[in-house]
């Protein structure tokens, strides 16, 4: 049995986290993950035939993916800290079935309250299933940073798979026997969801709140002012769409929605890696922290630079695949991966936070730049710009990994690698700027994607050549 199962505080003398493999295999989910959706998209789109349809499902899956985050407020992180601690593992599981409950509570209230609301209206059933659906995905969340903190990856992914690809599928193959309607591919989603999310409290067992003294009000006392940060974060990521459904003319937000997977993809790749990078950050203290900190950050900001390359470049082929006749979108696809960047230095910072208990500071931060980013981005929402608010999305991001940088970098004094996060921030941006000087034809998309993969294989080769090198070096008498 290792050290983390039998409670050991991993700071206290635990070996390291096996990241490197954990990293590929979170990253081969989230890829999964992506997938679903983009797979599902263009079937969605032509089955549905209609564009206020569309952009009631796209609207349906985007109040999901903001609300659960939104009522999760920070708890899946409080969890895997938990776990941490010497004799943690109780009290992990205790905060575990407290986001359960609470989760599961506001979901069917809130579909309670949108049911009555939007009664006689032909979206109701839609955005009510999305509210049930949003509390149950607590659950699952809760699940997995308990799995997570095991170092179970491979179950972790399973969830994953679980909540988005086979939700998306089981939603496309309801529209295939029910009906077009996009409330049938919501109650097909909301369905595999439900066996998800009771997949996940089968696998980890989560108990009662009150089982562990103070563990309710530990859970309260780090998810009340995360609440704040995690609204705000959910707008940035998705509330384009409804700043653009609000001040835009009608169908521009659903035209933003046909391209936003390579917002929502660049961050759940980032999102999956973070999943390995927390328990390496989170299990260590002073010098050690500031180590891994900096091993953490070198690795973040080349992974950050390789999703924007690789994303960018088939931006060309996939939009025309998702969004038909749509090369107008393209630059928006290839300028929206850029996000990257900034994410990955909040995610970072960020956990510094959370390993300090210093979460009152998300409370802070994150709104602020969210109002700066909504002014930023109204402007061009207002004209129906869409690569202008591609570009201030991209701003707004960046704000925010700086903004948790200047309230964190303390707590990691020289671990965070700067020169190679700046090198590989500006390799990004100029390597998305001489794209959008490309044409826009799927030939050039085409051939872009055939330069890049030439290009990274043959990194790949002289990295593994120049490792295998430095062996041979070291093993010379």
């Amino acid at each position: 049995m290792s050290s983390l199962e039998e409670g050991t505080s991993p700071a206290s003398g635990a070996g390291p986290v096996k990241t490197g493999r954990n990293s590929i295999l979170y990253l081969v989910g989230a890829l999964m993950q992506g997938l679903g959706m983009v797979l599902v998209q263009p079937f969605a789109i032509r089955m549905l035939n209609n564009d206020a349809q569309w952009q009631e499902l796209y609207l349906s899956v985007s109040v999901i993916q903001i609300g659960v985050v939104l009522a999760s407020a920070g708890l899946p992180l409080a969890i895997t800290k938990a776990w941490f601690a010497p004799d943690g593992h109780a009290k992990a599981r205790a905060i575990s079935g407290f986001l359960c409950a609470v989760g599961l509570l506001l979901g069917l209230l809130a579909g309670l309250v949108c049911w009555f609301l939007m009664a006689g209206s032909g979206e109701s059933l839609s955005f009510t299933i999305a509210l049930v659906s949003m509390g149950l995905l607590a659950s699952v969340l809760a699940g997995q940073a308990i799995l997570r903190a095991q170092e179970r990856p491979v179950v972790f992914v399973l969830l994953s798979i679980g909540s988005s690809v086979f939700a998306y599928l089981v939603g496309l193959l309801a529209m295939l026997l029910m009906g077009a309607k996009a409330s049938n591919f919501m109650v097909g989603f909301g369905l595999a969801v439900l066996l998800t999310a009771a997949a996940a409290v089968l696998l980890t067992r989560p108990t009662s709140p009150f089982a562990v003294s103070g563990a309710a009000k530990e859970a309260l006392k780090i998810g009340l002012p995360v609440l704040p940060h995690t609204g705000a974060l959910m707008l940035m990521t998705q509330g384009a769409a409804f700043l653009l459904a609000a001040v835009a003319v009608r169908g521009v937000s659903g035209d933003w929605g046909k391209v936003q997977i390579f917002v929502l993809g660049t961050i759940t790749l980032l999102g999956a890696l973070n999943n390995a990078w927390v328990p390496a950050i989170m299990s260590v203290s002073g010098q050690q922290r500031v180590e891994r900190m900096r091993s953490t950050m070198r690795t973040a900001s080349i992974a950050g630079l390789g999703i924007v390359v690789v994303a960018a470049a088939g931006a060309n082929v996939v939009t025309h695949i998702i969004a038909v006749g749509r090369e107008d979108l393209i630059p928006v696809a290839q300028i929206m991966p850029l996000v990257a960047m900034g994410y990955l230095l909040y995610l970072n910072a960020s956990t510094l936070l959370f390993a300090d208990s210093m979460t009152w500071l998300l409370a802070i931060v994150t709104p602020v730049v969210l109002l700066i980013g909504v002014g930023v981005t109204y402007f061009p929402a207002s004209q129906g710009n869409l690569v202008a608010v591609a570009v201030a999305l991209v701003i707004s991001f960046f704000l925010l990994g700086v903004g948790y940088f200047v309230v964190s970098w303390r707590r990691a004094r020289g671990g965070w690698s700067l020169l190679v996060f700046a090198i590989c921030s500006l390799a990004a941006a100029g390597y998305v700027l001489l794209l959008l000087m490309l044409p826009r034809d799927i030939i050039t998309g085409l051939l872009t994607i055939v330069v890049v993969g030439v290009l990274l294989c043959l990194g790949f080769l002289a990295w593994r050549l120049k490792k295998r090198m430095a062996r041979r070096i070291r093993s010379t008498p």
